[in-house]
């Protein structure tokens, strides 16, 4: 492997739609090449940072907004370095000749490129990872609710959509309105005369959740038939339901942007800078990524829970929530606080362990895994753990690489 040529776009294919990345490409990067070339592809883009690497975020099985949005599975062919040195190939990329490459997750034999992700058992240093055209015909629609009954009649309802097939996986969203404010980066301290935390349901009776989704299309009669069938499909006492035939572009489809990250300074005091950076402007983040079964009533009894026990810390629960896929729901939990404010750590992270051991009890498992919760895992019922020491052993033998990632081994 030649480092020099790392941080490098090393192919593009815009028939077969694909991009091979090397580490420290960014998402940012990614798009002003797609640009530069007047791709009329796009690849799904996460709420976090535009310098944020692609393939960091797909080996911590990130996600994105729009179709392929499940990023880990859409991509292929990895270049992984082993701790003892050794490089592998994963999929047909072993065999230098093959033409699928870049097309096959699979390869033949054993499928290893799952092992690389949320691990230490290597370092990946290429990665294929699958591209979408625009659409032709693209709409966007949005709801609200001010209820968690209505709340769960919304979820019943889109899990239908996305299993028919209507609405696209990772293409609807639910932000709840703590969250929505909060994407503004400021907390209203004259309106609550510098009081913590903000409660809307005193100030106006409800807290309501503001839903969004898209759809995709080859021409407009197909949109508008798209159109018919969500409207026909939501509950009644959410219409009427916002419809608007955009720009995919214009809209933000596939446009990496860093207006989530100014959340991260909701409870400073100070102007938010041009230049977002929270690590040097000790902005406070403690976050959570659960996976729940797309059923409506067991989220909303879940999302109750969190709530109020965040509320009981002093802190507004900032929930969202991405649909991505027919069975199953990602809920990010953000803990937003100003880290100058004296026992403001220990105050977040005690929430933290709350909400956690409570989630754990319940059977909510995180799938992804913040610094903080890395040792947090329950015990398996079976023999996962020593089969994967057995696997750390075997490819780490000196315990070199990221020792106790996911608390596996």
């Amino acid at each position: 492997m030649d480092l020099g040529r790392l941080n490098q776009i090393i192919d593009y294919n815009e028939k077969l739609a694909y991009i091979t990345v090397q580490p420290g490409v960014t998402f940012r990067q990614v798009y002003e090449y797609l640009q530069s070339v007047k791709s009329n592809l796009f690849l799904s883009v996460i709420g976090g940072s535009p310098e944020a690497s692609v393939i960091g975020n797909t080996l911590e099985r990130g996600d994105g907004s729009g179709p392929l949005g499940d990023r880990f599975a859409h991509v292929c062919g990895l270049e992984v370095i082993l701790p003892t040195g050794e490089c592998i190939h994963t999929g047909f990329s072993r065999f230098g000749h093959a033409k699928t490459t870049r097309l096959a997750r699979w390869g033949v034999g054993p499928y290893v490129d799952g092992i690389f992700t949320q691990s230490n058992l290597g370092i990946v240093t290429q990665m294929t990872v699958w591209l979408l055209p625009m659409p032709k015909y693209y709409q966007t629609f949005s709801c609200r609710v001010n209820d968690y009954t209505g709340l769960a009649r919304l979820l019943d309802s889109v899990q239908t959509l996305i299993l028919q097939g209507t609405i696209p996986e990772s293409c609807f969203y639910i932000w709840n309105c703590y969250k929505v404010i909060a994407k503004e980066g400021r907390y209203p301290w004259k309106l609550t005369q510098g009081k913590t935390p903000l409660s809307l349901q005193e100030m106006k009776g409800i807290e309501p959740w503001f839903a969004g989704g898209s759809l995709f299309a080859n021409s407009q009669g197909e949109g508008l038939a798209q159109r018919q069938i969500v409207a026909e499909t939501l509950p009644q006492e959410l219409q009427p339901v916002d419809f608007a035939q955009t720009n995919p572009e214009e809209d933000g489809l596939g446009v990496p942007d860093d207006e989530n990250i100014r959340s991260t300074y909701w409870r400073k005091k100070t102007k938010i800078p041009h230049d977002l950076n929270p690590d040097r402007d000790q902005c406070g983040v403690v976050w959570l990524c659960l996976l729940f079964p797309f059923d409506g009533q067991q989220i909303v009894e879940a999302l109750e829970v969190i709530a109020s026990t965040i509320k009981l810390y002093q802190f507004e629960p900032n929930l969202g929530m991405n649909c991505i896929s027919a069975r199953t729901v990602r809920l990010f939990i953000a803990i937003m606080y100003d880290r100058e404010v004296s026992g403001s750590d220990t105050q977040a992270m005690d929430c933290h362990d709350q909400l956690l051991e409570w989630l754990l009890a319940a059977g909510y498992i995180p799938d992804r895994l913040g610094i903080q919760s890395m040792n947090s895992l329950p015990p398996t019922q079976d023999d996962y753990a020593q089969f994967m020491s057995s696997l750390k052993q075997n490819l780490d033998p000196e315990n070199i690489l990221a020792p106790g990632r996911y608390d596996c081994f």
